[in-house]
């Protein structure tokens, strides 16, 4: 007898509420507000990426002229934000899902699982290093420039005047690392 074979439907009711109430019954706009408290994450998700599309329609319609470099930034700087967030989740939730994972398999499977993934792992890196030195002997990149377009490089390194706004921006960005781990371990100084 499994834990399945006894499970039971216990129906909750919050008291006061009589049993027609929020479930499509006389009153439908309770029960839509309810069906959204419910799913909120979802609803708040298409709700963001209409207002997203929407916004992007809006500013490319109203702009007659071609939006500057920094206008582009600070548009920008929102969704940089967003994806440094997401970046910077993975690596965390990744290795926390794996280790739970292998944590609730016996320990043979866990062991021929490893096993396998360590060999893809190391099969698939050195089949990627042995591609990229056969391509870069092949291909030779940055052999046909010649050197006085290397020299011209050198000395034409574009700069922009910095702000306030870029420093600050900068700096909001930095507190979102995209990567966790990295940031833990690199080590950066700074000269005052």
């Amino acid at each position: 007898m499994s834990l399945y074979d006894r499970t039971e439907v216990v129906r909750m009711e919050e008291p006061g509420r009589t049993e027609g109430e929020g479930k499509g019954g006389s009153s439908g706009a309770t029960g839509i507000f309810a069906t959204m408290k419910k799913n909120l994450l979802p609803v708040l998700t298409v709700m963001a990426v209409v207002g997203g599309v929407s916004m992007g329609f809006i500013l490319r319609t109203t702009s007659s002229s071609k939006w500057t470099p920094r206008e582009v930034m600070y548009i920008q700087f929102p969704g940089d934000l967003f994806l440094r967030m997401l970046k910077g989740l993975i690596i965390p939730l990744l290795v926390a899902s794996v280790t739970a994972a292998i944590g609730s398999l016996d320990f043979s499977l866990s062991k021929k699982i490893g096993g396998r993934a360590v060999l893809y792992y190391v099969s698939t890196t050195l089949l990627a290093v042995i591609e990229g030195i056969i391509l870069v002997l092949l291909i030779k990149p940055g052999s046909r420039v010649s050197d006085v377009l290397k020299e011209d490089r050198k000395g034409s390194v574009m700069s922009r005047p910095v702000t306030t706004a870029d420093t600050l921006l900068d700096l909001v960005r930095n507190l979102f690392p995209p990567n966790l781990v990295q940031s833990c371990i690199a080590q950066q100084f700074f000269e005052l």
